[in-house]
């Protein structure tokens, strides 16, 4: 997955929607602005841009992707799913769109439709961690720890320094009895996180 600036350096929980903004905008200028204002967390102002130039441009789908960043990063999931469902519809190879709908379906509540569209979204888009770090989440808050551990461990794969990712495998794999995988987990996150580590090997002595 080509990474925007926001995702330079080791990944966090809080980075991975800005996955979605990777590569849009029709010029440098245009994409420094997006990138300045995510990181100045100017949600409102990100959204105004974005809604200004789709009416310059109502088929330009990029900018209905970076409005639903906005407005998922308002807490506004319901409205981020409403505008990123068509976009999905219209261009199903859009990975970041696919990964940032499934994301809003499951902290609306939604985590079975959530599952769907990762699981899609997982079929475009085989190098993205985003996204099977997203269908690990989803499958967990469906009670399906079975086919989240596998979604977690291919997302520590494709980004191994990602800590988060790694709390989550050993976590699943604890619940789930595996304490190899587990323990092996928590090996590796000592040298990422220490601090996160020592909550996974509470959960793990649990």
């Amino acid at each position: 997955m080509s990474k925007p600036e926001e995702l330079e350096g080791p990944p966090t929980v809080d980075s991975l929607p800005a996955s979605a903004l990777s590569e849009r905008g029709d010029s440098y200028d245009e994409r420094k602005l997006i990138s300045e204002l995510n990181k100045k967390k100017d949600w409102a102002g990100l959204l105004r841009f974005a809604q200004g130039k789709q009416r310059q441009d109502p088929a330009a789908s990029d900018w209905g992707v970076i409005g639903g960043y906005a407005l998922f990063r308002q807490g506004d999931y319901q409205k981020t799913i409403s505008v990123l469902t068509p976009i999905v519809q219209s261009n199903p190879e859009d990975i970041g769109a696919w990964n940032l709908l499934g994301e809003a379906q499951r902290r609306v509540g939604q985590p079975g439709q959530a599952v769907r569209t990762l699981e899609r979204a997982s079929a475009v888009g085989r190098t993205s961690f985003v996204t099977f770090f997203f269908l690990g989440e989803a499958y967990r808050d469906s009670q399906r720890l079975d086919r989240a551990v596998p979604a977690y461990r291919e997302a520590t794969r494709l980004a191994p320094e990602f800590a988060q990712g790694w709390f989550e495998l050993g976590s699943a794999s604890a619940r789930m009895g595996d304490r190899s995988q587990a323990t092996a987990a928590l090996d590796t996150l000592q040298k990422l996180d220490p601090a996160l580590a020592a909550t996974l090997k509470e959960r793990i002595a649990r």
